[in-house]
């Protein structure tokens, strides 16, 4: 799946840390697979933020996509779980929007969760302050 580094950027990068062209960038310069590999980690950290319907409208229109393109459509589908697998199935060229879309997936729920419940830095390292490079060595010392 995804490695240690590539799971604490992309959480940088929906907590806004870590800024989005930054990561559209860094996205894009990976080869295909690795692409697919890298949508399918973030699939699983959206999934662990217990994403709703409604964060997914909100997604789309904070990504700037139309609600018309394919990967808005899907994620305005239900059952988030069988669409997130579809969209790393899209053709190439759909790759990067896909991407946008999912940070932005990932960051509406967490924040939303993270409203609703108490953090639980202890347990889950990514609620922990990742805009601190101590914080974001120690996690990869004791999490390697």
């Amino acid at each position: 799946m995804v490695s240690l580094d590539e799971e604490i950027l992309l959480n940088q990068l929906a907590q806004g840390i870590v800024s989005a062209s930054e990561g559209d960038v860094w996205f894009q310069a990976h080869n295909e697979d690795a692409q697919r590999r890298l949508l399918l980690g973030l699939n699983v950290l959206i999934l662990q933020a217990s994403p709703r319907q409604e964060d997914a409208v909100v997604a789309v229109s904070e990504a700037r996509l139309k609600q018309t393109l394919t990967p808005s459509v899907l994620i305005m589908k239900p059952d988030l779980k069988v669409q997130l697998a579809k969209l790393v199935r899209l053709p190439e060229s759909e790759l990067p929007r896909v991407f946008k879309l999912l940070i932005k997936l990932l960051a509406v729920a967490d924040n939303r969760r993270r409203r609703e419940k108490p953090l639980d830095p202890v347990n889950h390292w990514w609620h922990r302050d990742l805009s601190d490079p101590k914080v974001v060595n120690d996690i990869k010392r004791t999490k390697a």
